[in-house]
């Protein structure tokens, strides 16, 4: 007789580390508001903010 508890696994097995789609979409939007945002900050400087 065998004493061993067999425990399920609380996360599943993960492959190798590759793009997969979700990554994929997650570092397009990083990179598009990063885009959009220094494109907003060089048409419209935060210096313009300052009263003359």
């Amino acid at each position: 007789m065998r004493d061993t508890l067999d425990r399920p696994r609380t996360e599943p097995e993960e492959g190798p580390a590759r793009l997969n789609k979700r990554r994929l979409v997650r570092i397009i939007a990083v990179l598009t508001i990063g885009i959009v945002v220094v494109i907003a900050l060089w048409q419209d400087p935060l210096y313009a903010l300052r009263i003359r």
